[in-house]
């Protein structure tokens, strides 16, 4: 479950000043969002992460795409199945939703 330090972080480790990270009524008000976004390089990051730790091995390529906002505080589900020499994953939210889509390859 992403929470705001993470996010807080994450921001600071990739230099991404974007308010919708960190600043809830901005994130809300402004940008119309339910909640602090999570990066969608963070959500990847974690999906990378989960597949080296299923390969046992160097991953050769990533690739991801994002399909919705996960926000902050939300449960964020991570799926993976392997297909050859490829493990295909998925992010979802708390509610089942899709919210990224990547493929390892091994």
């Amino acid at each position: 479950t992403p929470n705001e330090p993470l996010l807080l972080r994450y921001s600071a480790l990739t230099f991404n000043a974007h308010r919708i990270h960190y600043d809830l009524p901005y994130a809300r008000e402004e940008e119309g969002y339910a909640g602090l976004v999570v990066h969608g390089p963070l959500t990847a990051t974690l999906l990378l992460n989960h597949a080296a730790a299923m390969a046992g091995q160097a991953i050769r390529g990533f690739s991801f795409r994002g399909a919705a906002p996960a926000f902050c505080g939300e449960q964020l589900v991570l799926a993976a199945a392997t297909r050859g020499g490829a493990i295909e994953m998925m992010a979802f939210n708390g509610e089942g939703q899709s919210v990224m889509s990547a493929e390892a390859r091994i």
